[in-house]
């Protein structure tokens, strides 16, 4: 009778669970993900190769050095399903098309568009 009645609270248990989890705020939901693609001169600060602000955003970020690498990043962030890709730079807005694209002017534009 033991053996019964631990089934039947470790299945509750699950059950309880399940509902908990379909319920919670957010789920179903997953948060937009967001991808950075700057082209590498322009995501600079001085002679540090990466400007500090970046490395603080919750984004992806890539920094192509060239225009080939450029669609590249832009086309592998489209294929994973990113909800918006910011572009940067004469390179990286070239590369630009596509739904979620959001080509910027400079890096303090990126930063503001990941922020909004």
């Amino acid at each position: 009778m033991t053996g019964i009645t631990t089934s039947l609270a470790a299945l509750a248990a699950t059950g309880a669970l399940a509902v908990g989890a379909a319920l919670a705020p957010g789920a179903g939901h997953p948060a937009p993900r967001t991808a950075v693609v700057i082209d590498a001169p322009a995501a600079r600060d001085g002679r540090a190769l990466l400007d500090p602000r970046l490395r603080a955003i919750d984004a992806d970020v890539r920094l192509p050095r060239d225009a080939a690498e450029a669609r590249t990043d832009v086309r592998y962030f489209a294929a994973q399903g990113y909800d918006r890709i910011v572009v940067a730079g004469p390179r990286s807005t070239a590369a630009a098309d596509g739904p979620g694209v959001v080509p910027v002017a400079d890096l303090p534009a990126a930063l503001a568009a990941v922020t909004r």
